[in-house]
């Protein structure tokens, strides 16, 4: 690899500080120790510290004076918003992804994605929400809209890490279930290149999505108990 394609100490950090988050590694609340992270990710203090600014811009990361950084606690109203905002995105990405569907490729990738989520069914909850997450970054790409993915990468981080972190709770077998079923029918839609009902049907399941996380008890949120 050319040193072109080289990601910065910043970038590398970024990226990895993410992907912890998204899969559960680093929790809402966790302050993240600086000498911790530059031993296991591999980068300088300073551009650990450019990261945690970028990610606290995100929203992904709080910052405080003389305390340091941590990961960001959401109140249940911001989680609420959070999945208000993904309907939307997820929707408009459904919608262009049931008139890209038949660019070469496009159907196999759907296909593979359907089928990986499918293979999961039966399995434990990480792994079929991880599958599910990898169903929606499908829709995404073969939305083919770079900004839209651009705005839907932190809402994909803040809404599937925090179904991975309470996937244990009551109720969450059911909800995995109408979730894959849901999947399957935005699919459809889309292998039917029907927009309209591709939007509608990834709305409802983001609906819904927000209707099982405002079921779980005030501790599963950041705020007041």
């Amino acid at each position: 690899m050319s040193s072109g394609n080289r990601l910065t100490g910043t970038q590398l950090a970024v990226t990895a500080l993410r992907e912890g988050i998204r899969v559960g590694r680093y929790v809402p609340g966790q302050r993240l120790v600086e000498a911790d992270l530059v031993a296991e990710i591999g980068v300088g203090r300073n551009s650990l510290r450019e990261a945690f600014a970028h990610l606290a811009s995100e929203g992904l990361v709080h910052i405080e004076p003389h305390r340091g950084a941590s990961i960001r606690r959401r109140t249940q109203e911001e989680i609420a918003q959070l999945y208000d905002l993904s309907e939307v995105l997820e929707g408009l990405a459904a919608r262009l992804a049931a008139i890209n569907i038949s660019r070469p490729g496009n159907a196999d990738l759907l296909s593979a994605a359907t089928d990986r989520e499918q293979a999961v069914a039966s399995a434990g909850p990480n792994q079929r929400i991880d599958e599910a997450a990898h169903l929606h970054e499908a829709i995404l790409t073969i939305a083919d809209n770079p900004r839209l993915t651009e705005l839907t990468a932190n809402l994909h981080i803040l809404t599937f890490s925090f179904q991975l972190r309470h996937a244990q709770l009551a109720g969450s077998e059911a909800h995995g279930e109408t979730s894959l079923a849901e999947h399957l029918a935005v699919v459809e839609a889309i292998r039917q290149t029907d927009p309209q009902q591709a939007e509608t049907a990834m709305r409802t399941h983001v609906r819904n999505a927000k209707a099982w996380a405002l079921t779980l008890p005030r501790s599963a949120f950041g705020g007041p108990a």
